[in-house]
């Protein structure tokens, strides 16, 4: 049976993601810079409203009593997540009204929304009304900055919301969860076109990883590498690069400054990149993929990578860029999907453009507000991306 057909169409059939995820289209909002003025100027407007804040510890559920439950109704008020005060005797109660509000805000946050104000929740609602007036105000800028002339079929990355979509003709052909860089190995911005793809990728190990993280673990164990399908090399007399087995090196020697060899993780079931990249112009070593550790797309913060975007479901993305942009037959397609060739690259002939954007905050279709994290600290006062 064919390598890469049954899996890629695994990609397409077994995973729910994009139906169990919102698949609002916030991007096509033809009145989203309105939608973002009239929020600026809302927020503007509580700047000399009390804004109460909540330990992290609080944990309220709908029917408890709580002192701190008339400070948090007094917040919702303020966002409008609350319409109304509700008529309550007990102003500590925490009512069935008030529980809707926080189910409100909650769903605005990319939260769980379950009415339990918990860690997460209160962490969203100590974000004072000034610090959300400048995602709005960066968001704005970046809105404005990304969206002029940018022409349809085109894929949007917002770092931020760790999400794909795929826009084409007005509709969001393509809507997925992704998984982005850590804090202090970001995801880049940038405004670029997607050219490339690669089916069976080689993992070719950055130094910074390869020294870093592998290298302690060949100091206590140089088999290491062949349980995980990686392959050694130093450089090689005439240049380029010679395989070498790990156990020929003293690696109580090897430092990771001093750090001389390539590491590469061949196709197979470890390999990191999963099935399938896609490659992109860009001024650093990033690409969208595949993983092996598809369990982590189930998590609400999914900065995890270092720095390249991980798909939820790479397949969907990889058969329209295939029948849609890449200039090949049906049959040529079958032969690519069926190929047992190790690595396989297949440049589109029409590339995509491929925005990848840091947006904390926009209107959705409803003109609701969303907000989401600074998981990079991009809206500091001091720092506009």
């Amino acid at each position: 049976m064919a390598r890469l057909l049954i899996p890629i169409l695994l990609f397409l059939y077994a995973l729910p993601g994009i139906a169990s995820d919102s698949t609002e289209v916030w991007l096509l909002v033809p009145n989203q810079k309105q939608q973002l003025r009239l929020a600026i100027a809302q927020y503007e407007g509580l700047k000399d409203s009390v804004w109460h804040t909540f330990p992290g510890n609080l944990l309220l559920r709908p029917g408890d009593t709580s002192r701190y439950t008339p400070d948090l109704r007094t917040n919702l008020l303020l966002t409008g997540d609350l319409a109304s005060a509700d008529t309550t005797e007990n102003a500590t109660y925490y009512t069935r009204q008030l529980a809707a509000a926080v189910v409100r805000f909650q769903a605005r946050h990319a939260l769980k929304a379950d009415s339990i104000v918990g860690p997460r929740t209160v962490a969203a609602l100590n974000v004072s009304p000034q610090q959300r007036l400048r995602q709005l105000q960066h968001s704005l800028q970046r809105w404005e900055a990304f969206s002029r002339d940018l022409p349809q079929p085109y894929l949007i990355v917002n770092i931020p919301d760790y999400t794909l979509r795929l826009i084409d003709k007005n509709s969001v052909l393509l809507h997925m969860r992704t998984i982005v860089g850590k804090p202090n190995v970001p995801t880049i911005v940038n405004h670029t076109k997607l050219h490339t793809i690669v089916f069976n990728p080689y993992w070719y190990i950055p130094n910074s990883i390869a020294s870093k993280e592998i290298l302690p673990i060949l100091k206590r164990n140089p088999g290491y590498l062949a349980k995980r399908d990686m392959e050694l090399f130093k450089p090689a007399a005439l240049g380029g690069w010679q395989k070498i087995s790990p156990w020929s090196v003293d690696w109580s020697t090897v430092t990771a400054a001093g750090f001389n060899y390539r590491i590469v993780q061949v196709t197979g079931q470890h390999n990191e990149l999963g099935l399938v990249k896609f490659l992109f112009d860009t001024r650093v070593s990033q690409y969208l993929h595949d993983t092996k550790d598809r369990h982590l797309f189930a998590l609400e913060r999914r900065a995890l990578s270092h720095g390249c975007i991980r798909l939820q479901n790479p397949g969907d993305l990889a058969l329209y860029l295939l029948q849609e942009r890449s200039g090949l037959s049906d049959k040529r397609i079958e032969k690519v999907l069926t190929s047992d060739k190790d690595e396989q690259f297949i440049r589109l002939k029409k590339p995509v453009p491929l925005v990848i954007v840091y947006l904390t905050a926009w209107a959705d279709e409803s003109s609701v507000i969303q907000f989401r994290e600074d998981i990079y600290g991009y809206d500091k006062p001091e720092t506009v991306q």
